[in-house]
């Protein structure tokens, strides 16, 4: 991600525009066949090659830019173009999309602590814009070395903002931890448990419930003090919810454990996807509705909720919130402006995505400051702190069972993205807009 763009920009500023279109859009077409597999599992046919087409599209238009912008400017400032148009593009992505952050080129980072901790200043918008900075500075150097020009700035700005977050992500990572130790279990049963558990069959849900049931007393056995269960755990209609729910709550106070679970309440004509949060004495703290639904639950009746869910718990503030809801910034945001100490996500992912759905979870936490507690069915089970660092992870994305217990220690870091939300992401919209004002005035000059 560092290199790849790296000689298309280079071989921009040497040739024509149609040929720089052409190379930037078959450039960025090779790397994102690599999702199309993918892409064909969870979208129909028609739609999933238009997307792998759409994005190498805009891609290849916000290299032509950058290429007009640096002919007209002829300065070393243009080279800020290229990663000031593809932030923008990114932010006006993440506020229409229906996949909100999905697409984000700042999730290759993921892994890469001292980087991502830029998260906590700009959003991920910040990773976005470094890795498009830094091939652009370098893509300029070459081609100034050929013109014999004088790289003196380009590789100042390129030093100081390196350094910059470098030190910054360093210092992060150095903080020492404190705060509340969690003892957390998380479970995932077979999938092929669920088998015709969608036919309203009252047998087959109380047989699920049991299942689950069965996994919080063993995770209690083995010294878990809260258990988190994935999204969908239960399904349940109107005659079997309450009695699903209460077997949660009294084991919940039976064993002196918090539990939180998703689950699915059929009703007629539509269903809805909760999360239930039951302290260790079974009393219900939250009944969160998923807000963010994708596009199968739209399809099939899902009715989405319409706000987020904090609760008090001794002196922390925690929440709870559902898979896709962590996919985009604006609506986590809200959470993180309530300072949340730890966020409990039931999730399921689409056996392929673990690992990156896992991170763009992980992501969010980084950018409010809190720690992370993550079930996915067919996914990743996670526990990270508010850095980014994984803790512990299991993997149940071929669909067997999976348990995680471990440990980690929570408290609330108020960020500078969570009080001023996406600022980085206003200021290159704005930039970009300059970049486009100055080009059309030059024009108009020469026209004149």
């Amino acid at each position: 991600m560092w290199i790849a763009p790296i000689p298309v920009l280079l071989i921009s500023l040497q040739v024509k525009p149609g040929q720089t279109f052409l190379v930037a859009f078959i450039a960025y077409l090779i790397g994102k066949l690599s999702w199309l597999s993918y892409l064909l599992n969870v979208l129909p046919k028609p739609l999933a090659f238009v997307y792998t087409l759409l994005i190498p599209l805009i891609f290849a238009l916000v290299v032509l830019a950058s290429r007009k912008i640096h002919k007209v400017a002829q300065n070393n400032f243009s080279v800020l173009a290229f990663p000031i148009l593809f932030t923008a593009y990114e932010y006006l992505l993440f506020i229409f999309s229906p996949d909100g952050t999905a697409t984000s080129i700042a999730y290759t980072q993921s892994n890469y602590l001292p980087v991502i901790q830029i998260a906590s200043l700009t959003g991920i918008l910040g990773i976005s814009f470094l890795l498009c900075l830094v091939p652009s500075v370098i893509a300029l150097v070459c081609y100034n070395l050929k013109q014999k020009k004088n790289n003196s700035v380009l590789l100042s700005i390129l030093s100081i903002v390196l350094v910059a977050v470098f030190v910054y992500g360093l210092m992060r990572l150095r903080e020492p931890q404190k705060g509340k130790t969690l003892e957390l279990g998380l479970a995932v049963i077979d999938e092929s448990a669920y088998k015709g558990v969608y036919q309203h069959d009252r047998a087959k849900e109380m047989e699920l419930t049991t299942l689950y049931l069965q996994e919080v007393n063993a995770l209690a056995d083995r010294g878990a003090k809260i258990v988190l269960l994935p999204e969908k755990t239960i399904v349940a209609n109107d005659s079997t919810c309450d009695a699903i729910l209460q077997k949660f709550a009294s084991l919940a106070a039976e064993r002196r454990i918090q539990i939180i679970f998703g689950g699915t309440k059929q009703k007629t004509g539509f269903y809805l996807n909760n999360a239930w949060v039951i302290s260790n004495r079974g009393v219900f703290l939250a009944d969160y509705q998923k807000v963010n639904l994708f596009e199968g639950e739209v399809l099939d009746g899902c009715k989405p909720g319409i706000k987020i869910s904090i609760y008090r718990l001794d002196t922390l503030n925690e929440g709870v919130a559902i898979c896709k809801d962590m996919d985009f910034q604006q609506f986590i945001l809200g959470y993180s402006k309530k300072s949340p100490a730890v966020l409990y996500v039931p999730a399921w992912d689409f056996v392929q995505d673990g690992w990156l759905h896992s991170r763009m979870a992980i992501l969010r936490s980084v950018e409010g400051g809190f720690s992370l507690v993550r079930n996915a069915r067919q996914g990743r089970l996670t526990l990270s702190d508010w850095r980014g660092m994984v803790v512990a992870e299991a993997n149940c994305e071929s669909g067997t069972p999976a348990e995680l217990l471990g440990e980690l220690t929570v408290e609330a870091h108020t960020t500078i993205y969570a009080r001023a939300g996406d600022w980085f992401g206003t200021v290159c919209l704005f930039a970009a807009a300059g970049f486009f004002f100055f080009v059309f005035s030059r024009r108009n000059k020469k026209t004149a």
